[in-house]
């Protein structure tokens, strides 16, 4: 499991003039939920880790000064247009107590539906919520999909998980189709096979 290190900083103050010296400073306002503490903790991070954090689904060591959280990443805020983070959200987890997190899917091979079939390969969901230990957050879930015909389609509830992993997501939830491939593309196909012959 891949451990993230951040450095940052506590803030005092907050609001939104606060934020935007922050902001213009290179950093970005964030806070630190959870962990059994009664209240949260305002925190400052580089704004340019966010780039690495946004695609990393494990643990995250926050490291204040000589105090280090373990945390993962719950939120990132973006402004109107939805393209600069302007917030971040961390929530401190507790070793022993099971956490919900979002994992990456990663697919592996290429379904028989589609290369021996004509059949169309349909990415509806690249990550599934689970609910495991903090220290067996996985990086990500390799899935098979080699095996999938056309009309054929992989549901949540087919992904083999992590031992001791529970799902959260719904099971019925579609994941990846073969789709049938369409209609004319077959004709268009053999038209153009044609075409090339009486050249």
């Amino acid at each position: 499991m891949k451990v993230v290190e951040v450095e940052a900083t506590r803030r005092e103050k907050t609001g939104k003039q606060v934020a935007k010296k922050l902001r213009r400073e290179g950093l970005l306002p964030a806070v630190i939920y959870g962990g059994g503490r009664p209240e949260a903790t305002h925190i400052a991070i580089p704004a340019k880790e966010v780039k690495r954090l946004k695609h990393h689904h494990g643990l995250i060591k926050l490291k204040l000064g000589d105090e280090e959280r373990m945390c993962i990443l719950k939120d990132i805020q973006y402004n109107w247009l939805g393209d600069v983070p302007i917030h971040v959200d961390f929530h401190e987890v507790t070793f022993g107590e099971t956490i919900e997190v979002t994992v990456e899917l990663e697919f592996e091979g290429t379904p028989v539906g589609v290369t021996e079939e004509g059949g169309v390969l349909e990415i509806l969901k690249r990550e599934i919520t689970i609910e495991t230990l903090p220290r067996e957050i996985p990086e990500k879930i390799v899935v098979d999909i080699s095996n999938l015909h056309v009309g054929d389609a992989l549901h949540v509830g087919d992904i083999p998980l992590p031992e001791g992993a529970k799902l959260v997501d719904s099971p019925e939830e579609t994941v990846v189709v073969v789709a049938e491939p369409a209609e004319g593309a077959g004709e268009e196909a053999a038209e153009e096979e044609a075409t090339e012959g009486e050249e």
